[in-house]
């Protein structure tokens, strides 16, 4: 194997990292985001009971 060739293998195996992780972070930043906001307003519409 020549060194392009080697060169050629690393950048393919690091596009497909790229690929396989960018959705999975899209997926799990998108489920924190939510949780998040789900929180926020369930804090907001909380309500408070006196005895």
């Amino acid at each position: 194997m020549t060194a392009s060739d080697v060169t050629l293998l690393a950048r393919k195996i690091l596009v497909g990292i790229v690929v396989t992780l960018v959705p999975f972070l899209i997926l799990f930043g998108g489920l924190w985001l939510t949780k998040s906001v789900l929180n926020k307003s369930r804090e907001g519409n909380s309500v408070q009971t006196t005895k």
